[in-house]
């Protein structure tokens, strides 16, 4: 009996083991999958917010108001920052605040305040973009962040800037939508406070208002920028997945406890035993039976499927015959074609077949890592490319037009650079060139004119298309800063050109040395 029982056991033991991991797998998989939902959400809400605070911040309204104050411009200013409440669909407070670290105007109503000793005004008079961490608003008492923007003179020298907070109640119910029973999510800042929580109503403790957080024993946890950890976590022994976002360096941590895992194994392991007794003899005899006639047939499917769930290319299954094997193999085929082409589809620009925004900036930070990582000695340089009154011959010729300009814009960049270099459209008349191994500068200047003649010289169904292009440049140095400094760096470079009339070039180095 015991050894008639031998398969059975066997069975039921390797299964356990099995579902076990594929649960694990699965949970870690379903983590990563909300962590990168999340992390997208609060990315796309960021560079949002940050595109309408920039537009204000070189305002020369706002400009002038904050070098010379006057009550005439005051309602004119006033009448702008209410104007992000209908461009944003909500009620976020917005607030100009001068050098002196008093707010001149909130748009909420609540009483100004002096935010001299608050670190996002810091950084903005060091001239920084920033996301902050958890805030208490001493106007309102509620648990905000603040996202802010510098306003500079016509010397880049910050005088004051431009906010606009937001409540974390949202993003709690945001990251509640991607919960369940099994699954739980918390998002925490660098000193490891609690943002958001989808399994509490109570977004931040008391005895989190000052220092380190409840959950700073993630944060030294944490090594890179994103994986996954068996924690503690509230006193459960729990899979941990977690994601670093990169705009504001929060951490996202999505968290099952082993004990949810490990009743699914027991209830798999019931389910088993009694399949195993019904059909163990029966599978014995066909598995002797069919062994020889299905094992290389199934090798191949089991290869490519296993290609297939890792990401990777795979080659054309070769199964000729007319059963069911056959059949399986032509369907893996037809989704090897398709998925190819998605894959294409996912990482290009529809338009002028460049690399995509997200493409862009994987390619980008990867050749980040490598370069920090090898230390060559050569350069790296970003392009941020804008192109000048492409909007007003879009508009004289219609959308068409503007798209064919795009297209062969595109097309000529392609001649001037490299295979391995990175070219990337960010969308509408914005263009990101990534270039690396460059011995020194001379060969960036030469690119950047190549950039500017294609520009000025475009001529689209035999018409001078009318376009001039203005170019920020970032140059890496030897220490390898990451992604966001770089672009950062050559986002300023590119607003310096626009302020002194387009049409050409301006480059610094990730330090902020021109």
């Amino acid at each position: 009996m015991f050894v008639g029982a031998m398969p059975l056991i066997i069975i039921t033991m390797f299964s356990a083991t099995n579902t076990a991991t594929e649960l694990e797998i699965k949970a870690k998989k379903v983590g990563e999958l909300r962590n990168t939902i999340i992390s997208n959400y609060i990315t796309g809400l960021c560079e949002k917010n940050f595109y309408v605070l920039k537009t204000l911040a070189i305002n020369k309204t706002i400009i002038s108001y904050l070098q010379d104050p006057n009550s005439e411009k005051l309602e004119d200013i006033k009448n702008l920052l209410h104007d992000t409440n209908t461009i944003f669909h909500d009620k976020n407070l917005s607030a100009l605040t001068g050098a002196d670290a008093q707010q001149i105007i909130r748009t909420d109503g609540a009483p100004l305040v002096n935010l001299k000793d608050r670190k996002h005004f810091q950084e903005a008079m060091r001239g920084n973009i920033f996301v902050s961490d958890v805030l208490l608003s001493r106007s309102t008492g509620e648990h905000i962040v603040v996202l802010e923007v510098p306003v500079r003179n016509k010397l880049n020298y910050p005088i004051g800037m431009i906010q606009r907070n937001y409540n974390l109640a949202t993003l709690q119910d945001f990251i509640k939508v991607y919960d369940s029973d099994e699954i739980s999510i918390i998002i925490i800042d660098r000193e490891g406070r609690t943002l958001a929580h989808s399994d509490l109503v109570q977004l931040i403790d008391e005895n989190e208002e000052k220092g380190k957080g409840h959950y700073q024993y993630i944060v030294d946890e944490l090594k890179d920028t994103s994986g996954t950890l068996r924690l503690n976590i509230d006193g459960k022994d729990s899979l941990v997945s977690y994601y670093r976002n990169w705009t504001t360096d929060w951490i996202i941590i999505t968290f099952q406890p082993y004990e949810v895992i490990m009743d699914q194994v027991y209830s798999k392991i019931f389910d088993t035993i009694l399949i195993g007794i019904i059909n163990l003899i029966v599978l014995f005899v066909i598995a002797y039976l069919m062994s020889i006639k299905i094992t290389r047939p199934i090798k191949k499917i089991t290869e490519a499927t296993g290609k297939i769930a890792s990401g990777n290319s795979i080659d054309k299954i070769d199964i000729d015959t007319d059963d069911e094997f056959g059949q399986i193999a032509t369907a893996f085929n037809k989704i090897r074609s398709s998925r190819d082409a998605y894959q294409m589809e996912a990482e290009t620009d529809t338009l002028t077949k460049l690399y995509n925004k997200n493409t862009t900036e994987n390619i980008g930070k990867m050749k980040l890592k490598n370069y920090a990582e090898n230390r060559p000695d050569t350069i790296m340089a970003f392009f941020v490319i804008d192109l000048d009154h492409f909007k007003e011959a879009n508009d004289m010729r219609g959308h068409q037009f503007g798209d064919k300009v795009l297209i062969e814009f595109a097309k000529n960049l392609r001649k001037k650079f490299r295979p391995t270099d990175c070219i990337g459209r960010f969308g509408g008349d914005e263009f990101v060139i990534i270039i690396d191994n460059l011995p020194d500068i001379d060969i960036i200047i030469r690119k950047a004119r190549d950039i500017k003649n294609i520009a000025a010289n475009l001529i689209v169904d035999g018409i001078p298309a009318g376009i001039t292009a203005s170019i920020g440049i970032a140059i890496v140095p030897p220490d390898g800063p990451e992604y966001e400094k770089v672009f950062e760096a050559a986002d300023q470079a590119l607003y310096h050109v626009k302020a002194n009339g387009r049409n050409g070039f301006y480059y610094k180095n990730a330090e902020g040395i021109g």
